[in-house]
């Protein structure tokens, strides 16, 4: 996926960067254990003046409708698992959109798995967004949908490097309209 210009204000990412060396020296045991409570309660949160917006261009109708879910869903014995590591992976998983929902799984290891093994449309709702297309609510549905793994402590490089591949591969494959499934 190639990587495309932010769009969006990047000048926090410095002070981030900065905030977050020092709090992720200090939580990084705690992460490792498992203990993201108090791990949490000193990271640094970027802060935004201005929440960014973009406008609805078009009916979805007539559009095609891209998917991105948080829930690190790859396709068994064909991608490679998410890791649970103290960042978060961040990897990115393309998945087709005939992908066959019996070869999903998860491995998102700060979310209750056995929900999305026992239906995956709560985290990637491929089935009801084809009956949507069915119906002629949706136009189409992307050729791929994404998968990334939503617990990321870097928030610097989801806005430098993830969001923008993503962005990148969306534009390429056409979509007019996106769905981001956070868990």
């Amino acid at each position: 996926m190639a990587a495309i210009q932010a769009k969006a204000d990047i000048s926090w990412i410095p002070r981030f960067q900065e905030k977050y060396e020092l709090w992720f020296a200090e939580a990084k045991a705690l992460l490792e254990s498992h203990q993201y409570a108090p791990a949490f309660k000193t990271y640094p949160f970027p802060q935004f003046q201005q929440t960014p917006w973009a406008p609805v261009r078009g009916p979805l109708s007539s559009g095609r409708l891209g998917i991105i879910s948080t829930a690190a869903i790859y396709r068994r014995d064909l991608d490679p698992a998410f890791a649970d590591t103290p960042e978060g992976d961040p990897q990115i998983i393309g998945l087709p959109r005939e992908v066959n929902m019996q070869t999903l799984d998860t491995v998102h290891a700060h979310i209750p798995q056995e929900l999305i093994r026992a239906d995956v449309n709560v985290a990637l709702p491929i089935d009801h967004l084809r009956a949507l297309v069915q119906e002629g609510r949706i136009g189409e549905l992307a050729v791929r949908f994404f998968s990334i793994n939503g617990y990321r402590t870097r928030a610097d490089e989801v806005a430098i490097e993830t969001a923008p591949q993503i962005a990148a591969a969306l534009a390429e494959d056409g979509v007019t309209h996106a769905l981001i499934v956070p868990v």
